[in-house]
């Protein structure tokens, strides 16, 4: 069964998630949200798949975090769809090449459905715990750290979501821009203290 809202915020408490990254994947998680409505995406999903998204970072601050948040939920017996939102959400996905030289294990990166591609995308929207940015900004970004192919790909799914929600995303997210503090359930885990030292 897919966890609610308040689950995962707890998971991530449990397995050691500072308070920086619950506030990274509760912004995430309002971007998401507003495209999964936008483009009729399974809710549920996108909504445990934006705030575990980063679930691996209690294990690891590399490339392998996406990796272990889904081994984490695989271990709890968690729906196998949220387990790949999770392994899949970096960048704009990893082809099986790009993935051995990260030295990630055998898997699949790239985001296949409507909501891996969402929460995906989302969390290349969210700088860090800085706010929320536009695609441009994230292409430079991205760009700027030596990744051309990949501001390709998150250009390209950034135009196929903003044709399955009717409106380009950045103007879907532009209220979200303007005023990024988390709210909600998500506010109560922002600044508790952290579990680990």
């Amino acid at each position: 069964m897919m966890p609610s809202e308040s689950e995962c915020l707890r998971l991530l408490r449990e397995e050691g998630c500072r308070s920086n990254i619950i506030q990274h994947v509760c912004m995430v998680k309002m971007i998401a949200v507003a495209m999964a409505m936008a483009s009729g995406a399974n809710m549920r999903l996108v909504t445990a798949g934006a705030l575990l998204h980063d679930l691996g970072r209690s294990r690891t601050q590399t490339a392998l975090h996406s990796y272990e948040g889904a081994r984490l939920l695989r271990e709890r017996g968690l729906p196998e769809e949220l387990a790949r939102v999770v392994q899949r959400h970096m960048g704009a996905g990893f082809t099986h090449e790009e993935a051995n030289v990260l030295g990630l294990p055998e898997g699949d990166y790239m985001p296949e459905t409507l909501e891996e591609k969402i929460v995906c995308h989302a969390d290349n929207l969210v700088k860090g715990t800085a706010g929320i940015q536009t695609l441009r900004e994230a292409l430079d970004e991205m760009t700027n750290r030596g990744h051309p192919t990949s501001a390709e790909r998150m250009s390209a799914m950034h135009q196929e979501l903003s044709a399955a929600c009717s409106v380009d995303v950045d103007d879907l997210v532009k209220s979200l821009r303007a005023d990024w503090q988390v709210k909600g359930p998500c506010a109560a885990y922002i600044g508790q203290k952290d579990a680990r030292p």
